[in-house]
């Protein structure tokens, strides 16, 4: 599988997005669903050569494993067994790295405009499509508003520390969290309001060619491959 190949579709499109989403979402259920360490050592494959091969912001993917490491922790302290808790949380540790590296490298680059479009050519439900645009768009929201707040806080307070610290960072994230929740039952209102997004489609069904044929019938085949050693 030529991996460079499909990693240039973002650029001259060799493949197209409804190609390339629908492959993630069948790789992400196979990797979602592997247990076994030789259906996971399988299912890292793509990833690995997506690192070797294109460039990664490695700062996000250290935040990710600083999470995953909070989530190792948390899982073997509150398992039956610690020792199983451990694996247990290694494992997810393990699938949402490969999970994050594929989406990362081969969706996010398409661009939130081509895969709404991706989304309505494989007839996903409109409420589907508006859920993904308004937690999207919800997700920039919070950003802008928490660094805002962090900024305020720290002009009016900067010398805050210990327990004071701690309770000005829990009010500044409910705060976010409740205006944000207002501002997205607002935008889904004025969508509706509008009638949706079906009216605003204008992206037509293209048939796909060989070569996209090819990419499906071979994630497919992959998919099933990890499926099987990870239940053999």
């Amino acid at each position: 599988m030529n991996i460079e190949a499909i990693t240039e579709s973002r650029s001259h499109s060799d493949i197209s997005p409804e190609v390339l989403l629908s492959c993630s979402v069948i790789y992400a259920l196979a990797v979602s669903l592997s247990d076994s360490i030789y259906a996971l050592a399988l299912a890292s494959v793509i990833p690995l050569l997506l690192v070797i091969t294109k460039k990664l912001n490695l700062s996000l993917l250290v935040k990710l494993n600083a999470f995953n490491l909070i989530m190792i922790i948390t899982i073997a302290l509150t398992w039956p067994d610690f020792n199983g808790g451990l694996t247990k949380g290694i494992v997810i540790a393990l699938r949402v790295n490969m999970i994050y590296i594929f989406f990362a490298v081969m969706i996010y680059p398409l661009g939130y405009a081509k895969i709404f479009a991706a989304m309505n050519s494989l007839n996903i439900p409109e409420k589907l499509r508006v859920l993904f645009l308004l937690t999207l768009r919800g997700i920039f929201i919070m950003h802008e508003r928490y660094s805002c707040a962090l900024i305020s806080l720290k002009l009016r307070a900067k010398n805050l520390h210990g327990l004071m610290k701690l309770r000005a960072f829990a009010y500044i994230t409910c705060s976010v969290l409740l205006q944000s929740s207002e501002r997205s039952e607002r935008m889904l209102q004025a969508v509706q309001c509008r009638g949706g997004f079906s009216g605003f489609i204008q992206t037509g069904h293209k048939a796909m060619s060989p070569y996209d044929v090819i990419m499906c019938v071979c994630f497919a085949v992959y998919a099933i491959a990890i499926i099987i050693l990870n239940y053999a």
